[in-house]
């Protein structure tokens, strides 16, 4: 009993370092993958919803007005969120984990691990591992369920399409159906009925107007078009000739409408097997490149995500300051070299003498040599040294602070909310816009490759396409940023420190509200002015410069208020255009006159000097051939071919006149007006509901319940959006209330929370 005794009074020997180290291995791999985990879920699912956010309006429009069932659309959901999921999952992996261990960094778990034995290199076992099971999974995604998601796809819209004739027609677009092009004032809510129709005929050659037209499916597979009432102005040999017909009925053949145009290419659809077949196949030594370039892309792509695992943790460890807006930032500059390789990888596919293995696998070969020299570089001792570094700097900027003289400062509160708020907004805006460029540049690789674009071409293409991204962010990083800036004061205990100061929950989030509604000013001007001429300069140089599509037959075919533009080659750099055809159409939908040149030039302001014009204008007895000027305003562009809904306000107005003063349904234009002008209210609206949803405590919302709390905001405003609108357009309510309406319903319930949080006193 006594040497029992004694033995249990005896202390134990100490464990050895390696020991502790060891048994600190499994628990600290789980805690890393666990810290790891939810911000990689978030930024993938994040990234992924607001990816296809842009067709949940067309989704809606599909149930309410296109007679598709509520189950096809959400399956046609589903197989374009499958593609877009397995491209994001090699960004939120790298933004997953540099935010993780920035929070360790900033909470000094990392130098706490270090003191107890834990070099930080080991932190990379366990974020690697975490980056490989991404990497099968992305794989899994990439090589099988992504190719069968996009075969399904186009299955899905080609029944359809067959199914629905006029599926695709909107009223004021201009629809591509295969080589037909349709453009009417009027559409019914259905799209089978159309009134105002301007027809481009591939098999005439010639355009034709009607005053209406009609649209079913065929039972061969087709669609077939009766057009009443039309006319053809042209030139004959034997002069003018203008010809009138009562009904002229035409088949589309089902090759060109079977789905949209470029709705799904065969590449994305090809199984592995059956890319290695036209591999073998494949004469054309272009087009066997493409095949190879996808085949090899199957796999890049997800070795990719393991080689963003793999960086992650030396690519944090070179950082002197450890936080999470730091890791954030990080992972922009990385995943911004990578879409410069991309990019450079891209046009080393155009080069017939470099190898497609070479070029596809570039990116990720400067990647594994980058993470593998960051491993080699590191060093315990200097881990240490840095994590002391880091220690001793926050204790002398902290000594100063104190030692510093207390003065008073007008608004102190408001500016140290609001700089927290700015610098996050900034953050989140910025790691949202260049992954979302990031996707853009993926899903549209095979197009650059396809028609061999040049790096000059795809800059250019984005720098044009940079704002109407950088429109659709906005609203999601401002409600991300509040809802990030107001947890993580709660979960620092400053908000607690503000209700002790006797600062009221509702005045805290003034100065994230009065930002935001700066930003909505702002936000306005961009959306009216820039987004829709850059969109249309971005379409622009993608249909005639990298897809070439200028040496098509009538390359242009547009309208713009009473005038129709048809070119069949144009050159915006040069400001030429070849094969000019202008229509002037009169309040019936009908052709007054006709202007044809065989070349144009662009001499500024909109001003274009015609060679060698004739035109004919249409009078009581028929058509004349008349002296035509030389000089005609035509616009700046002549391939500005956008929608209603791109349109500026001013414009929307104009064309809104315009068509009800010839006698059409101008509420697809009304719709698309009060949209418009109520697109700024949900920069103010969704970050006040996250601020207040923030500020309900204590106990405050954890980070990660407030961010899921948001995008489910997000989301929620996205579908009230959608189905407002689509029911704008079919009449069933006002366009005001179908603008402003979403808007409104999110308002009522951030003004319930308001005045929930202000009659509890918190």
């Amino acid at each position: 009993m006594h040497s029992e005794a004694k033995r249990d009074a005896e202390p134990s020997a100490p464990v050895p370092r390696a020991a502790r180290r060891w048994r600190l291995g499994p628990r600290l791999g789980r805690y890393i993958a666990r810290e790891i985990a939810f911000p990689s879920l978030f930024v993938l699912c994040g990234l992924t919803v607001l990816a296809i956010a842009v067709d949940l309006v067309g989704y809606a429009d599909l149930v309410v007005n296109r007679g598709w069932g509520a189950r096809d659309v959400a399956e046609l959901a589903l197989l374009r969120a499958a593609p877009m999921f397995g491209r994001m999952i090699p960004f939120s992996v790298l933004l997953g984990s540099l935010v993780a261990l920035g929070r360790l960094g900033a909470d000094r778990e990392i130098l706490a691990l270090e003191a107890c034995g834990v070099s930080a290199k080991r932190l990379a076992l366990p974020v690697s591992l975490f980056g490989g099971l991404f990497a099968a999974l992305a794989l899994t995604i990439t090589a099988y369920a992504a190719p069968e998601a996009n075969r399904s796809l186009e299955a899905l819209l080609v029944a359809t399409a067959q199914r629905n004739a006029g599926t695709v027609l909107r009223s004021g677009v201009v629809n591509t159906i295969g080589r037909w092009r349709i453009q009417a004032q009027e559409v019914s809510s259905a799209g089978d009925h159309l009134r105002g129709v301007a027809l481009w005929v591939p098999s005439m050659g010639q355009t034709v107007f009607a005053q209406s037209a009609s649209i079913e499916p065929d039972p061969s597979g087709g669609k077939r078009l009766l057009v009443e009432n039309g006319v053809v102005l042209r030139h004959a040999e034997d002069g003018p000739a203008y010809v009138r017909f009562d009904r002229m009925q035409q088949l589309m053949s089902g090759d060109d409408t079977s789905a949209p145009a470029e709705a799904v290419d065969w590449l994305a659809g090809a199984s592995l097997s059956a890319l290695e077949e036209a591999i073998r196949s494949q004469s054309d030594l272009a087009q066997r490149r493409e095949v190879e370039a996808e085949w090899h892309r199957r796999f890049a792509l997800p070795a990719a995500v393991a080689l963003f695992g793999l960086l992650a943790v030396p690519l944090f460890l070179s950082r002197g300051q450890l936080s999470r807006s730091g890791g954030a930032l990080l992972g922009l500059v990385a995943i911004g070299v990578y879409f410069g390789l991309l990019q450079l990888s891209n046009g080393l596919l155009n080069a017939r003498d470099v190898p497609v293995a070479a070029a596809v696998w570039l990116p990720d070969a400067v990647l594994g040599a980058a993470a593998l020299a960051g491993v080699a570089r590191r060093r315990r001792a200097g881990a240490a040294e840095a994590g002391a570094g880091r220690l001793r700097e926050l204790w002398s900027r902290r000594h100063r602070a104190s030692e510093g003289t207390l003065r008073t400062r007008r608004f102190v509160l408001d500016r140290y909310v609001g700089t927290q708020f700015a610098e996050t907004a900034a953050l989140c805006f910025a790691a949202m816009l260049v992954a979302f460029v990031l996707i853009d540049v993926i899903d549209n690789l095979q197009w650059f490759t396809k028609y061999r674009s040049t790096l000059d071409e795809m800059l250019r293409f984005y720098a044009a396409r940079l704002p109407l991204l950088a429109a659709r962010v906005v609203p999601m990083a401002l409600l991300v940023a509040a809802a990030l800036t107001m947890s993580l004061l709660g979960v620092t205990g400053e908000l607690i420190g503000m209700r002790a100061c006797g600062v009221p929950s509702l005045r805290t989030v003034v100065p994230i509200l009065a930002l935001c509604s700066v930003v909505a000013l702002f936000y306005q001007v961009i959306v009216d002015q820039v987004v829709p001429h850059a969109a249309a300069r971005a379409t622009q140089i993608k249909r005639f410069e990298i897809k070439s599509q200028a040496t098509e037959r009538v390359s242009v075919w547009t309208r713009v208020a009473d005038r129709l533009y048809e070119v069949d080659r144009i050159d915006p750099l040069r400001g030429v255009a070849q094969g000019l055809t202008v229509y002037e159409i009169g309040a019936d939908g009908l052709p007054r006159s006709r202007t044809d040149a065989p070349e144009a030039r662009h001499v500024g302001g909109g001003i274009w000097q015609l060679s060698e014009p004739e035109r004919i204008e249409v009078a009581a007895d028929g058509p004349k051939q008349v002296p035509a000027d030389t000089f005609t305003k035509l616009g700046e562009d002549l391939a500005a071919e956008v929608s209603s809904s791109g349109l500026s306000i001013r414009e929307l107005r104009h064309e809104i006149r315009v068509v009800e003063r010839r006698g059409y349904d101008a509420t697809p234009y009304r719709v698309d007006l009060q949209v418009k002008l109520a697109a700024p209210l949900a920069c103010v609206i969704l970050p006040a509901l996250a601020l207040l949803f923030a500020v309900g405590g204590p106990p405050f919302p954890r980070p990660a319940q407030i961010l899921l709390l948001s995008a489910a905001v997000g989301v929620v405003h996205l579908l009230l959006s959608a189905v407002g609108t689509s029911l704008g357009y079919r009449g069933a309510v006002s366009p005001m209330l179908a603008g402003w309406g979403p808007a409104g319903a999110l308002l009522a319930v951030a003004m319930y929370l308001a005045a929930r949080v202000r009659v509890l006193g918190i």
